[in-house]
Order: structure tokens, then C-alpha cells, then sequence
């Protein structure tokens, strides 16, 4: 095997990983479209490493003559899982297969037509494939795979057409909506330009890896940005998820940036803003009257951290207080919703997170302490 074919298989292996690391990423609200952007990075990669495994002829040797063909399945089914993602981001609309059983229907079509050659056994399969009698056991034309391209494109326009073009809320979140409906975009017009090519019989090797070069960027900017979806509901803007863009040019003196770090200290220490569960970066761009991308760089500049972590630190401190005061008084999910946590499990993450601690533990631990005193 080359040396730009392991490349690509260690692409695809890398789409592997981070399929795993979505579908165990947990972040409260986007567990479910993280499930969701792990299969669209299942398929994605399958296709990714398919190419290398095919060139190399590693394919057609021993068990692995199973996988021959098998590109069509994400082929068919990387549209619909992709719309499925932007669809639940933006309406918060789960899949129902009553509702979306349509979606499937060319993946089912691909399978059944391909299924004649999938349950042949590996010695079987070789031999068809040596003996080029493909088209006597499997009766579907090449033009059924190119449908599947126009299909891809229509799920593109949909994306762009019915949740972007008309989406009217947080600009920051619009701008993360068409970075990765483009991103997707990348990986659509890549496959585009692969069939142009193979219907033109003009094809080499060398082109379809620089296309699944192309593919393999589009997969990995998809995942950077579904990767930051959720800071966008923390506070964190767009334009901080792309370093190269962060607080260029913001027009904030170094005087005038202590002056507003001091402000918010005061703020926070005098109107406890934090209290408020549906607090938001906006809300603190205006109770200190600055734009709301000054009023991330005052927090991420002077304190480390975002806008997010920032708030908790002192939803954790109010929490620490409410349990020395109430003892066993109050149940620690009333401590958190008095702290301004909205809901227990972004509780106990923030109070782990800067106490080293659950909070149950921890207010076992101040019982224990109690009792030798």
C-alpha cells in the first residue's frame, strides 16, 4: 500500500474517532444532534477510507471483499442524516420514522438492488469480480448512483433554503448555520466533480485521491464547527470559535479594557446578574453598556475563560454558600436553581468543574467536618 493510501485510511480512521467522540460527547442539550453528527462522520468516513482499500486492490484480498460496493450505503444516506442534524440545530425537531420514512427510500432501493451480490460469500464475490460479471447479478445502471449526488445537492439547497435563508435568530448562530451547510457543501461538489469525471471516462487515481482530499477537509471543518455548536448557546460568538478572526481590530484601548474588567466585578459583586438562569452574553453586553463582542474580550482576556465558565464560577461560589447556610435544610437541586443553575446536570458539571467535587460529596464531606468540630 502507498504511502498517500495509508494517508487516507488514517483519514478515515480519524472520522472514526471523532464519530466516537461525538456520540460520547455530552453537553447538556446536544447530546441528541451530536448522535446524530456522529453517523453523518460514520459514513464520511467509510467513504473516505473505501478509495485507498479500492486503489490499493487491499479490498479485493481475503474477508475484506465484503466491503466492495458498500460505498453506496453512505452515499445514500449522508444527505438525509445531514439535514436530520441541521434540522433538529435550528427546530429542535427529533427524527420519527413514521414522518421520515422517505427519506430512507433510495438507501433501501441501493441495498435491496445491491443485496444480490452483498450475501454472496468471499470466494463468490472475488470470482465476479475477476470474472467481471457485476452486471449479471446486480441490475442497477451508474445512473442510479449519480441520483444519489443530485439527491445530496437537494438536501444542500434545502439546508441553505429552509433553515438558513429564512432563519431569523441569533446572527452568530447563522453564521455558524452557513459555515458548516458550506462545509457540507465541500463535500457534495467533491463527489460532483468525481462522477463529472468518471462519466467522462477521463478518471485517474491520482484525481479521485486529490477528491477525497477535498472530502476529507469538508468532513473535518463540518466537525470543527458542529464541535463549538454548543458554545454558541454558552455566550461564546462565532467569531471566537475562529482564532485567526478573534478580537481583531475591536477597537478596545488597553485603559478602557481594565476600566470595563472593573465594571464587571462590580457587577457581578453588587447586582448579582448571575442568579438568573437565562442569563445571557447580551445581557451583559448591556447592563455594562458595550457591544457584546467587547463584552466577551473583557472575559476572555482578563479572566481565561468564557463568558459560560465565567458565570458558573460564581453560580458555584452562591451554591457553596446556600449548602454552608442550609445544611440539609434544602435539597441540592433547589441549591442550584437558587444559584441560577437552570437544570442538575449543568449543576453538578460546573461544581465538579471548579470545586473538584459533586455537590452531594461535597456537602458530605462539610457534614464530616462538621462532626469533629
Amino acid at each position: 500500500m502507498a504511502p498517500i493510501e495509508i494517508l487516507f485510511l488514517f483519514f478515515g480512521f480519524q472520522a472514526f474517532l471523532l464519530m466516537m467522540l461525538f456520540a460520547l460527547k455530552k453537553q447538556d442539550g446536544f447530546a441528541y444532534a451530536n448522535r446524530i453528527f456522529a453517523l453523518f462522520l460514520f459514513f464520511a468516513g467509510w467513504l473516505i477510507s473505501y478509495n485507498p482499500l479500492f486503489w490499493s486492490g487491499v479490498l479485493f484480498q481475503g474477508s475484506l471483499i465484503h466491503l466492495n460496493l458498500t460505498y453506496v450505503i453512505p452515499l445514500s444516506l449522508i444527505g438525509p442524516i445531514f439535514f436530520f442534524y441541521i434540522r433538529y440545530v435550528v427546530t429542535r425537531r427529533k427524527l420519527s420514522f413514521s414522518r421520515d420514512f422517505f427519506h430512507f427510500l433510495p438507501f433501501l432501493y441501493m441495498v435491496f438492488s445491491y443485496l444480490p451480490y452483498f450475501i454472496l460469500d468471499s470466494k463468490s464475490k472475488l470470482e465476479v469480480y475477476r470474472e467481471q460479471q457485476m452486471n449479471s447479478i446486480i441490475n442497477v445502471s451508474n445512473l442510479a448512483e449519480a441520483s444519489l449526488i443530485i439527491i445530496m445537492i437537494v438536501y444542500a439547497a434545502v439546508c441553505f433554503s429552509r433553515y438558513l435563508v429564512v432563519f431569523q435568530g441569533q446572527n452568530d448562530f447563522k453564521l455558524w448555520l452557513k459555515a458548516i451547510c458550506i462545509s457540507y457543501s465541500g463535500i457534495v461538489l467533491s463527489l460532483v466533480v468525481f462522477y463529472v469525471l468518471y462519466f467522462s471516462q477521463v478518471l485517474t487515481t491520482e484525481q479521485d485521491y486529490i477528491i477525497t482530499l477535498m472530502i476529507s477537509i469538508s468532513v473535518f471543518i463540518t466537525s470543527y464547527f458542529s464541535f463549538n455548536y454548543a458554545t454558541l448557546f454558552n455566550g461564546s460568538p462565532f467569531r471566537e470559535i475562529i482564532p485567526l478572526t478573534k478580537y481583531r481590530k475591536t477597537g478596545l484601548t488597553k485603559n478602557y479594557s481594565l476600566e470595563l474588567k472593573e465594571s464587571l466585578l462590580d457587577l457581578m459583586e453588587k447586582e448579582r446578574p448571575y442568579l438568573n438562569g437565562e442569563l445571557r452574553l447580551d445581557d451583559i453586553a448591556r447592563l455594562l453598556g458595550i457591544g457584546r463582542h467587547h463584552a466577551s474580550q473583557i472575559i476572555n482576556e482578563h479572566f481565561n475563560t468564557n463568558f459560560f465558565d465565567f458565570i458558573n464560577t460564581y453560580r458555584t461560589a452562591e451554591a457553596i454558600k446556600q449548602i454552608e447556610k442550609n445544611k440539609r435544610k434544602m435539597n441540592l437541586a433547589e441549591i442550584g436553581f437558587i444559584a441560577g443553575f437552570n437544570n442538575t446536570v449543568s449543576f453538578n458539571k460546573a461544581f465538579k468543574k471548579n470545586v473538584g467535587v459533586t455537590p452531594s460529596k461535597y456537602r458530605k464531606q462539610l457534614s464530616k467536618r462538621s462532626e469533629f468540630q
